[in-house]
């Protein structure tokens, strides 16, 4: 039995696919790192559009790219995948099992839920139709349930996901776990952080403009790829490579926050379901963070006291200023504690032991 991983690559320059769409590069690096080190090997394969690829090279080129593969080999592929058509995904999917290897999906993310997608009502069949007509769900529902094995990020994504598969009837595996906080490989060598810093908040702000509805004398350290105006003590950085930026937050806090507005009711499903990849990286820099109640990594800060829970981004100023020195100082204990947890993978490694487990060993799968 040999273990793999499915790596692209997108040109031939010395790069890392991926690797200024966001976080989503140095999140599939810190993957793939981390199964090397529980001793996962990389297949590559290059990505390319050829729609109406004929047969017989579509055949030979899965061929080449899974031909060491044999029976009862494990085969870690993130999920979403590039876009390189159905006909080559189902073509891989085919010839891993045609090998007899075992396929394992590790969700990264799930394109839909960050679009408005909900799942009708069961007896709502025309929404279900309008539903199933987008093409990102079409291909979420077609795919994932030929999986071995499945990844999520949490019990709370694993659930949805199995009521989005059901309006297609489908049904999700049983052997599925999660990644909960996720991992972010980093050596840290900064000193303590400091009470009384601000807050770090590190994305985008071409979509969080939600953070101008906090007070204008509000400190923020933004690490982003647009000004900021609205505020009279804001740091604004440019972008940082994924690499540097642990070793380059300098607030007291790290805010976790995928949502539009303040307000919860504009929450998306992936802020409902999903781990965000600024939750590992402020805990990889020891840095204490800010979540939303209804993440579903909200327990893990508040059971471990990493960090402060909040409802509302409204309740953050009046949260922060109740808190003293001393539970800083406890706060800062308790994130490393976690933190080399994190910086080692050790979530992942866990889920993907775990989900080993449950697809090769019948007397782990009723536990």
């Amino acid at each position: 039995m040999a273990n793999y991983y499915l790596h692209f690559n997108g040109s031939n320059e010395p790069s890392y696919f991926l690797w200024g769409d966001g976080a989503t590069g140095k999140r599939h690096l810190n993957h793939e790192t981390f199964l090397r080190e529980i001793g996962f090997r990389q297949i590559d394969a290059f990505y390319y559009h050829w729609r109406e690829e004929p047969k017989d090279p579509l055949n030979a080129r899965m061929d080449g790219i899974l031909g060491g593969l044999k029976a009862n080999d494990c085969l870690v592929i993130q999920w979403p995948l590039p876009d390189m058509g159905k006909r080559w995904i189902q073509k891989l999917i085919d010839k891993t099992h045609e090998f007899g290897a075992k396929l394992i999906f590790l969700i990264t993310d799930m394109i839909s839920w960050h679009h408005g997608f909900d799942v009708p009502n069961k007896e709502d069949l025309v929404n279900i139709q309008k539903q199933l007509s987008n093409p990102v769900v079409r291909d979420e529902v077609l795919f994932l349930h030929q999986a071995d094995g499945l990844i999520t990020h949490s019990a709370q994504m694993a659930e949805r996901l199995r009521q989005q598969l059901a309006m297609a009837g489908q049904e999700l595996t049983s052997h599925v776990t999660s990644i909960g906080p996720d991992g972010y490989r980093t050596r840290y060598f900064q000193g303590r952080h400091v009470f009384d810093r601000g807050v770090d908040y590190a994305g985008a702000l071409t979509k969080e403009q939600f953070l101008a509805q906090l007070p204008e004398d509000f400190p923020l350290n933004i690490y982003g790829t647009q000004p900021f105006q609205a505020f009279n003590k804001v740091t604004s950085h440019p972008w940082i490579d994924p690499e540097a930026l642990p070793q380059l937050l300098r607030g007291s806090y790290g805010l976790v926050w995928d949502m539009q507005h303040p307000s919860t009711t504009d929450a998306t499903q992936y802020a409902r379901y999903g781990t965000s990849a600024k939750l590992p990286l402020y805990l990889a820099a020891d840095e204490p963070v800010i979540i939303w109640s209804k993440a579903p990594s909200a327990d893990f800060v508040d059971k471990n006291g990493i960090g402060v829970v909040i409802d509302s981004l409204d309740q953050l100023p009046s949260a922060l200023a109740k808190i003293t020195t001393t539970d800083y100082n406890q706060m800062l204990d308790n994130v490393e504690r976690i933190s080399p947890l994190i910086r080692d993978g050790f979530y992942l490694k866990r889920a993907v032991l775990n989900v080993m487990g449950l697809i090769y060993d019948r007397s782990a799968q009723n536990k």
